[in-house]
């Protein structure tokens, strides 16, 4: 015969930590995006340009203009809400 072992579990606990979580994680992208709003570009992995077929010439990254760097979208997101409300207080 088996004995089973009660355990108690706290459904409340776990779902308030997730949140707290969440929130915390939250906080940080934001900060992130306060603080460096520019992210590598994933095509170019921050280089800025890519070599030619042959290796010998370089042509620059269309989807940054050669810079390496995108908008983080986060930034994206807050520039786009500040800029409706400027334009809705004028």
């Amino acid at each position: 015969m088996t004995l089973l072992a009660a355990t108690a579990t706290a459904t409340g606990d776990s779902a308030g930590s997730l949140l707290l979580f969440a929130l915390v994680m939250g906080a940080g992208y934001i900060a992130a995006c306060v603080i460096w709003p520019f992210r590598a570009c994933r095509h170019c992995r921050g280089i800025g340009r890519f070599p030619s077929p042959t290796g010998r010439a370089w042509r620059p990254c269309h989807h940054c203009n050669g810079t390496g760097a995108k908008l983080r979208l986060g930034r994206r997101i807050y520039t786009h809400f500040k800029n409706t409300r400027d334009r809705g207080t004028r």
